[in-house]
């Protein structure tokens, strides 16, 4: 349900970043890096578990099988960084006056 709601929230703010003037579209992309973040967080600590075989999650970049409040925090600021500057480039990227 939850991972529902994110992918949904995620689709719209991708749309708004699309189609939108370049201000709103780069509002609408910052805002869709923190879901995109999120699931990217939880399907890489669990994909990692798996293959390893350790516990339930793995968290990536801090904590690795140990974590604690602050390395899901710290985790969740990279993986939102990273794709807050990947969206920013792709979308500086965009051609004409949309």
């Amino acid at each position: 349900m939850l991972l529902r709601a994110l992918l949904g929230v995620g689709a719209l703010l991708l749309i708004g970043a699309i189609i939108a003037p370049k201000r709103w579209g780069r509002f609408f992309g910052l805002a869709l890096a923190f879901p995109v973040a999120l699931v990217t967080y939880g399907v890489i600590g669990i994909g990692i578990a798996r293959v390893i075989g350790i516990g339930r999650f793995y968290s990536v970049p801090f904590g690795a099988e140990h974590i604690d409040d602050w390395h899901v925090v710290a985790s969740l600021a990279v993986w939102t960084c990273i794709w807050a500057a990947l969206i920013m480039w792709l979308l500086s990227r965009r051609r004409g006056n949309v």
